[in-house]
């Protein structure tokens, strides 16, 4: 089946598609840096079908408004590697997200400061400042909850 014989080049799933490609593939693509100039690859069934990724896509849980997330931020797009999650989700999903781990637990600083109803800026100010694990998110005596 030819490039845009499967009626779906106008949309969003296609245009998912194609960014992707671009970005680990394309030297000039204003972002190639940070994929394929980092050595992140499209697994060869994705890269030369389309419709291998729209199906892969269709029977993993794609719809409208859902991003695509590498579970491996270094790992490469493939379906092992790959999964749709709300873009709340995938903004947390980034080489240079911070995290804590607290009673064995680790999660991106900014859950723990919506967990601990902490702003996320004090947080972010009392790592800078030394702080680890639950004291990023523990009230001092000289400090008080902001409403």
């Amino acid at each position: 089946m030819g490039l845009y014989k499967h009626g779906l080049s106008k949309t969003r799933i296609h245009g998912l598609w194609r960014k992707v490609i671009d970005r680990c593939t394309n030297l000039n693509a204003s972002n190639y840096h940070n994929y394929g100039g980092r050595g992140i690859w499209v697994c060869n069934s994705w890269l030369n079908d389309f419709m291998a990724f729209y199906d892969w896509a269709m029977s993993n849980g794609y719809q409208e408004g859902l991003s695509l997330k590498r579970i491996d931020v270094n790992g490469n797009y493939e379906p092992s590697n790959c999964k749709w999650i709300e873009p709340r989700e995938q903004c947390r999903n980034k080489r240079d997200t911070k995290y804590a781990n607290i009673n064995g637990v680790t999660k991106p600083l900014i859950e723990w400061a919506e967990i601990y109803d902490v702003p996320y800026k004090t947080v972010m100010t009392r790592l800078y400042r030394g702080k680890r694990g639950i004291d990023l998110f523990q009230q001092t005596k000289n400090s008080r909850k902001v409403s």
